[in-house]
């Protein structure tokens, strides 16, 4: 027979915001920042006058200007941490609470919890109280929902209370209701409001993770994150303590999940920019490879094709370039991914041990609720994106082989037209030198034509032969030695100048 869900008031509970917002850019530049890297902290002040806190953060770097302590994993706040005093809104219920600004490597983190005390000014214990409790504190703003808080990397809701007595021996199974009661209290609209992804046990108490995965978006959409919820239920004192003791490990738990998680959710949006200028590339590259098919019975581009081959190796060089910067993109979030999956397994090993430094009887097991993200999740995220990057480096050697094409097709166009005006250089030349010939040969018969009349040209042959040559052949081999004497001299004048 099946255990019917329950719905009992709750002892202390506590709600835990987990923020965590881009500080620097990635420009590779070391003093670029990411924009608005101070929405985290204003975020946070707004929180507080919601809900009728009069303090406020005044921490390194915010309100002011003020430096920064260098350093990878630097506490913020000049007291370690904000303590709050004040009362539910719209109600008598005192509530206390303590608030955290950390800077982890280029992020900011900002941790915000809110409790019901387990004891009064008296000493006495607390009352327990409904769970409309949290509903109360997130107020009708729903101050704690991601649209509220905006963080540029996600953040994870965590509520927390202890079970009546008469509820501790229940199995998450069975309390598998009453934690979806406590998700309506912090996210009342069924619309927006994140599905039990898995349920389990954290230090031996029911834990159960609602919402937390990457929405994936149609075509030119950009990717969303369902909202992380997470409901822990202590069944004693013990699963409390071990939680507070490693509390410090645990925001970084949550900081190396968002990362991940954030860096997912751009690959998606990424895949559909990236498929979307893969396609249009392939479109030209087919639409060439067509154009070249049609000019294979001609001898010669025209001037009009080579205009074309121009504009289609520019619209191709800038595809290239953007495609290349999306392919980098990807890559790092790849790189992202993989690395702080690598710190989130550490992490967890580094709850272990601090409780183990602190004496607890813990086991590894107890930590198996979240070893499901850095063991199966993440490595299923980095699987499909190198599967996909595979496919999209394709795109890249197309773009180059088919850039390779079009130049090579020009060059060889080139020394096409390069060889045939050379060609007709060459007979231009040779029908001038021909024509400088005649006239230059005309020119000497001329002017020494008026000497055959002279005296009777005679054979060398002959008997009547005179002596000396004829005034006509004279002449004529002078005219000769003149024009091969100036053609040697202008050859050599010629050649001198330029090597001066």
């Amino acid at each position: 027979m099946e255990e019917k869900p329950i719905n009992p008031p709750v002892y202390a509970p506590n709600l835990h915001l987990f923020a965590f917002h881009l500080w620097r850019g990635l420009t590779g530049e070391p003093d670029s920042l990411a924009p608005n890297p101070k929405q985290l902290w204003e975020k946070g002040d707004d929180i507080l006058k919601e809900l009728g806190f009069t303090e406020r953060l005044h921490i390194a770097g915010y309100p002011d200007n003020s430096p920064e302590t260098p350093g990878t994993q630097i506490n913020l706040h000049p007291k370690t941490q904000l303590e709050l005093t004040g009362k539910v809104p719209h109600s008598d219920f005192p509530i206390t609470g303590l608030l955290f600004t950390h800077r982890l490597y280029d992020s900011y983190s900002l941790t915000l919890n809110l409790r019901r005390p387990e004891t009064t000014e008296n000493g006495e214990k607390t009352a327990a109280v409904p769970i409309s409790f949290w509903q109360d504190l997130n107020t009708e703003r729903l101050l704690f929902l991601p649209h509220v808080v905006q963080s540029s990397l996600g953040q994870t809701l965590l509520l927390t209370a202890f079970l009546p007595e008469s509820e501790t021996d229940k199995s998450p199974e069975s309390l598998q209701d009453f934690a979806c009661n406590c998700v309506k209290q912090v996210s009342p609209s069924q619309k927006t409001r994140p599905p039990l992804h898995q349920l389990g046990k954290l230090f031996g108490s029911p834990i159960f993770e609602f919402g937390g995965q990457v929405l994936e978006a149609n075509l030119g959409g950009e990717a969303q994150v369902q909202p992380h919820i997470l409901i822990l239920l202590f069944r004693a004192e013990l699963p409390s303590e071990k939680f507070v003791d490693a509390y410090r490990e645990f925001i970084n738990l949550f900081y190396y999940r968002n990362k991940v998680i954030s860096a997912y959710r751009e690959t998606r949006t990424l895949y559909q920019k990236t498929y979307k200028v893969y396609t249009y590339l392939e479109k030209k590259v087919k639409s060439f490879k067509q154009e070249l098919t049609k000019n294979t019975t001609r001898l010669a581009l025209s001037e009009a094709q080579l205009e074309d081959l121009k504009q289609v190796l520019k619209e191709l060089a800038e595809l290239d370039l953007e495609y290349a910067r999306l392919l980098r993109n990807y890559k790092h979030n790849c790189n992202t991914i993989a690395i702080n999956t690598k710190n989130y397994i550490v992490t967890l090993e580094a709850i272990f041990n601090r409780l183990k430094e602190q004496e607890y009887g813990v086991e590894r097991e107890e930590l198996d609720f979240f070893r499901e993200f850095g063991s199966q999740t993440s490595p299923y995220f980095q699987t499909r994106i190198s599967d996909e990057l595979n496919y999209f480096v394709e795109g890249s050697s197309l773009a180059d082989k088919a850039v390779a094409s079009i130049r090579g097709i020009v060059e060889i166009e080139q020394t096409q037209r390069d060889r045939r005006l050379q060609n007709q250089n060459q007979q231009l030349q040779d029908q001038i030198q021909a024509v400088g010939v005649g006239i230059a040969t005309g020119a000497i018969v001329a002017s020494t034509s008026g000497l055959l009349f002279q005296e009777p040209i005679t054979l060398p042959w002959a008997e009547n032969r005179g002596e000396q040559l004829h005034p006509f052949a004279i002449a004529l081999l002078a005219s000769f030695g003149c024009a091969i004497l100036a053609w040697g001299i202008t050859k050599w004048v010629m050649g001198w100048k330029p090597k001066e």
